[in-house]
């Protein structure tokens, strides 16, 4: 990936935050506070699903015999985030943002491991996930 890609790729990637901090303010406003909560848990998911299909793709490519392995943790945290969203029944929007907080700091931590070739993008990835981490967490202590 040439250098424009890489800095195209960087602003999507921080224009991916935009969701994440119009919700959040929402949240702090209260402004819909319990609707904006529960819709920063939906693009939360989302995001963790988005992660996914990017490490899903990269897999495919690798000629590894780790692939599989790989490809199969791959679908581990958007299937727990979606199992978080399919008991909000039964849990609380306290324990579903706590979830997903360990859920992005999971992706960070295995592309650290995984990705350490594409030192721009593990860079912005965390910046991005203490970003969208701080704001679980500031979402969290107003829910209180």
């Amino acid at each position: 990936m040439n250098e424009q890609q890489q800095q195209f790729a960087q602003r999507l990637g921080f224009a991916g935050l935009v969701p994440f901090l119009l919700l959040a303010l929402a949240g702090l406003l209260d402004v819909y506070g319990a609707t904006a909560i529960q819709w920063f848990i939906y693009y939360s998911v989302a995001i963790i699903s988005f992660l996914a299909g990017v490490h899903w793709g990269l897999q495919m490519v690798q000629p590894s015999a780790a692939t599989n392995r790989r490809l199969g943790w791959c679908m581990v945290p958007p299937v727990l985030a979606f199992a978080a969203l399919a008991a909000s029944v039964w849990l609380s929007s306290l324990a579903i943002l706590a979830w997903l907080a360990v859920l992005h700091l999971f992706w960070l931590n295995y592309e650290r491991r995984h990705l350490a070739e594409h030192e721009w993008y593990l860079a912005m990835r965390g910046q991005l996930t203490f970003t969208v981490v701080a704001l679980h967490i500031i979402l969290l202590i107003i829910s209180l």
